[in-house]
């Protein structure tokens, strides 16, 4: 996505970014934005062809069927922005965008969920409307409703669009606003001793800080780059990079580790000719925790499995999982499928907060200038334009100034209180 140029490793940098995706790449975007030269900005990414993200098409979808005012005000956010997504970003940045919506299905263990989502939704004006099952029946016969209660489609801001128009958008914005990109892996963290420091669980003397991060060049060259603040945004590997910092590997605060590791899936294909689906087909997250996407003018349809918590990373990808849950819960929702061959199209990656499945955003209360972007899963590509823009504005102003997301910070960890979205899919 980058010109390749002669290499220049700076040694020096006001805010060092650990991974240039999409919420890292959006956390320079931002700091750029608001403050220009007035500070220095240098991202870390050890794979600048981006060629996981190329295969992510599932993360391109734009929702607001949340329970956590968080997340909804960030999806509220996401949708102005991709909106004037030409004027944010570049004008040749084509996201192709499509209003297509979500529909939302919700058995009868779920309805009465569906609908305290729907009420939090609407205090904060998301527009979408609760559907009884003859509704679902008459605006998509080939949906089967026999165990379905109740649905709810939006009514505006969502639809679905390309991701890796958007990353690339981002990245080519940022450089344009001279965010520094290094082709590298980091390898550790340097610490200086503060004995002025004192911080509850740490004995008078022993702080340390993190003042410096080492990082490998693809030509296998070592360097060293000091910064003020660290954000930690490196997807599904930001658990094994915070252990480099001791965090999960040492005592007091330092003790309890990032929970936050790579999750892989499948996504399906099913060319579907008897299925008369409009091109305006919503995005359909069933009950199961199966979601369906209409893709391309054929009636070609792309479908995968949300993971639940208590699914392993290796059972999603097994032949025994597709068919025991994935297969059945397809032909039960659309019976149609029964006699197309329903193929594996691809395996996607994605970061997850094995704690509570809800991202991790904020300062590490041992490591205050490291600050921590990872664990929001598929939501990390929509939710990014948001949660760029708060880092910035933690970092610039002192705050959260546009949406507080103090909930999302480290310390529920500390004080094991999870923090669950209760999506009904």
């Amino acid at each position: 996505m980058l010109n390749k140029k002669s290499a220049i490793y700076p040694e020096h940098a006001d805010v060092v970014i650990i991974g240039g995706g999409f919420i890292g790449s959006s956390v320079g975007y931002w700091l750029k934005t608001r403050a220009g030269s007035g500070l220095s900005v240098v991202v870390l990414e050890k794979d600048l062809s981006y060629s996981k993200v190329q295969n992510n098409i599932s993360l391109g979808t734009l929702t607001q069927h949340f329970s956590l005012p968080e997340n909804i005000q960030l999806a509220q956010y996401s949708a102005e922005f991709l909106r004037n997504v030409k004027l944010n970003l570049t004008s040749d940045t084509n996201i192709e965008y499509k209003p297509n919506g979500h529909l939302i299905l919700a058995s009868e263990k779920y309805a009465e969920r569906l609908e305290k989502n729907v009420a939090i939704q609407k205090e904060f004006g998301v527009k979408n409307e609760l559907l009884m099952t003859a509704d679902i029946k008459e605006k998509y016969p080939w949906i089967n409703t026999t165990d379905v209660k109740l649905g709810c489609i939006s009514i505006e801001s969502e639809g679905v669009f390309n991701p890796e128009a958007l990353l690339k958008g981002l990245v080519l914005k940022s450089s344009d606003l001279g965010v520094k990109y290094v082709d590298a892996e980091v390898i550790g963290f340097d610490m200086v001793e503060q004995r002025d420091v004192l911080m509850e669980g740490v004995a008078p003397g022993d702080f340390r800080k993190i003042n410096k991060v080492m990082y490998r060049t693809k030509d296998n060259e070592e360097h060293a780059i000091q910064f003020a603040v660290c954000i930690l945004a490196a997807s599904g590997w930001s658990g094994e990079v915070a252990k480099l910092a001791h965090i999960g590997v040492g005592d007091g605060l330092l003790k309890i580790p990032l929970p936050v590791q790579q999750r892989e899936y499948n996504i399906y294909n099913i060319q579907d000719e008897n299925t008369k689906a409009s091109i305006n087909t919503p995005v359909i997250m069933d009950t199961s925790g199966l979601w369906l996407q209409h893709n391309t003018l054929e009636n070609n349809f792309i479908c995968g499995y949300t993971p639940l918590s208590s699914n392993s990373v290796k059972e999603l990808l097994t032949e025994k999982f597709y068919e025991e849950i994935i297969r059945p819960s397809l032909i039960n929702r659309y019976p149609n499928f029964q006699e197309h061959q329903i193929k594996k199209l691809q395996t996607e990656v994605q970061d997850c907060n094995t704690y509570d499945e809800t991202g991790i955003l904020g300062p590490h209360p041992y490591h205050t200038n490291l600050v921590i972007a990872a664990g929001f899963g598929k939501l990390g590509c929509q939710h990014s334009p948001g949660i760029g823009r708060a880092i910035a504005e933690s970092i610039i102003d002192g705050y959260y100034s546009s949406i507080d997301l103090t909930r999302f910070g480290f310390d529920r960890l500390l004080i094991d209180e999870p923090l669950v979205e209760f999506n009904v899919y």
